[in-house]
């Protein structure tokens, strides 16, 4: 990567991968589409390893074992999205990862993704929470229900003046 390419985007990194050999993984950050299809992914394995810890079918070997699954499925996928590889070159590389370079890769994509809209958000939403909650509506005089439940009646007027 060309330092040229990091003075355009400060967001894009370099992993070092490899069991034998190192080598480097350019990673660039998520475009919001790509992130929305990276969230879809993770929610949909969170949700299913949820649920089966809810059933009580999911005791720590088969936990791990439904994580690896959702790994092997996914992992090409979201390596795609994340960097320059095709499918093929994801498959490669994730040959070549140790558990420890995953973890790196998970870790900076949370970094540089996911954690600063996180906190812009919640910030935003406070901001914006205190400046529409401070424009409370005023009271009116009268209500805007009308009373379908009376009964008032004229008979007994009309037929006393008679």
């Amino acid at each position: 990567m060309s330092e040229d390419a990091k003075l355009l985007n400060p967001d894009i990194r370099e992993i070092v991968y490899g069991k034998k050999e190192l080598k480097k993984l350019t990673l660039y950050p998520l475009s919001v589409g790509d992130q929305f299809k990276v969230t879809d992914i993770v929610t949909k394995v969170v949700q299913d390893l949820v649920k089966g810890q809810q059933e009580g079918i999911l005791g720590d070997f088969a936990f791990m074992t439904s994580v690896m699954e959702a790994l092997e499925t996914n992992l090409g996928k979201i390596l795609t999205l994340i960097s320059d590889s095709s499918e093929e070159e994801a498959k490669e590389i994730i040959s070549q990862l140790t558990n420890t370079q995953l973890a790196d890769i998970i870790e900076s994509v949370w970094i540089v993704d996911y954690e600063p809209m996180l906190k812009k958000g919640k910030s935003l939403f406070e901001r914006g929470k205190s400046v529409f909650s401070s424009k409370k509506s005023s009271p009116t005089s009268s209500s805007p229900i009308l009373n379908t439940g009376s009964k008032t009646s004229t008979e007994n007027d009309i037929k006393m003046e008679e």
